[in-house]
C-alpha cells in the first residue's frame, strides 16, 4: 500500500511541478507579446505630428486593424478547449484503469480501497476537464472568438 501511494504521490508532484512550469512559461510568452505589440503601437503612434493625421490613419482600415489588435493569440481558445479535452481523456482513462484493477492488486485489503478511491477521483476530475472543453468550446463560439465571422 505504501509504496503505491508513495508512486502516486511522485507522479502526482512531477505532473503538478510540470504544470506550474507550462504556466509560468506560457505567462511569460504572452507578457512579452503584450510588450512588444504596445511598444510597436506606441512607436507608430508617435509618428504622428497632430491629432488630424492620427485621426485620417484611424479611420483608415489600417488603422481600424490597429485598434483591433489585441496582445492575446486569436487561437487560444483553440489550443485551451484542447489542452483540457487532452487532459480530460488522459485522466479519465487513467482514473478507469485505476478503478478496473483495483481487485487484481496483491494485499490485505486497503490497497482495492486505494485504488478505487484515486480511480473514481481520476476519473471524476477527468470528466471535469472533458465538460469545462465543451463549456468553453460553447461560450467561444457564441462570443464570436472561433468559427464566428471574425476568423
Amino acid at each position: 500500500m505504501a509504496d503505491i501511494m508513495g508512486a502516486v504521490g511522485g507522479i502526482a508532484f512531477m505532473a503538478i511541478l510540470a504544470w506550474i512550469i507550462r504556466i509560468f512559461q506560457t505567462n511569460r510568452r504572452v507578457l512579452k507579446l503584450a510588450s512588444m505589440q504596445v511598444d510597436m503601437q506606441t512607436r507608430l503612434i508617435d509618428k504622428f505630428d497632430n491629432a488630424e493625421e492620427l485621426r485620417a490613419y484611424l479611420d483608415s482600415d489600417g488603422g481600424r486593424q490597429f485598434l483591433q489588435a489585441t496582445p492575446v493569440d486569436k487561437a487560444s481558445p483553440y489550443g485551451r478547449i484542447l489542452g483540457s479535452i487532452q487532459a480530460g481523456v488522459i485522466l479519465t482513462l487513467g482514473g478507469l484503469a485505476l478503478f478496473l484493477i483495483r481487485n487484481h492488486v496483491p494485499g490485505d485489503g486497503g490497497e482495492d480501497f486505494a485504488m478505487m478511491f484515486l480511480g473514481a477521483l481520476g476519473a471524476a476530475i477527468g470528466l471535469g476537464f472533458l465538460i469545462s472543453a465543451a463549456a468553453a468550446f460553447w461560450l467561444s463560439r457564441s462570443w464570436g472568438l472561433i468559427n464566428g465571422s471574425d476568423d
